[in-house]
């Protein structure tokens, strides 16, 4: 399982390289990848290389003290893919879920306008 900082690294990857080509990348393209709320520094991005690595995520060729020559595996694309495939799928039962909720609503207010005009109606 992957935490929230692994994916941006392995999706940023993906996005970067075409099928089974390394490209080399400097930690700070990596900094950049993470929107502010969420802090990493290089320590953190050589742990998650290193963590992707040896998960079969991703295939790192050399690594410097900056840059990194990597190339995602067919593991780690179809990671995510089937991560976004999730997310769409999450959007779309929550909209789901909140039409099937809004129409047990007036269902049920319906039934009792039709309830209580009956009752009225015979007592």
């Amino acid at each position: 399982m992957l935490d929230v900082r692994s994916k941006y690294v392995l999706k940023y990857l993906v996005n970067m390289c075409s099928e089974g080509s390394y490209k080399i990348i400097e930690i700070d393209e990596f900094l950049a990848v993470f929107p502010q709320k969420i802090k990493a520094d290089k320590d953190v991005i050589y742990q998650i290389i290193k963590h992707l690595e040896n998960g079969g995520y991703i295939s790192v060729k050399y690594a410097d003290d900056d840059q990194y020559c990597i190339s995602p595996l067919p593991f780690g694309r179809q990671f995510i893919e089937n991560d976004e495939m999730q997310n769409k799928n999450r959007v779309v039962l929550k909209s789901i879920g909140v039409k099937i909720y809004f129409f047990a609503f007036f269902s049920a207010l319906i039934g009792a306008f039709i309830g209580t005009i009956i009752y009225n109606f015979f007592f």
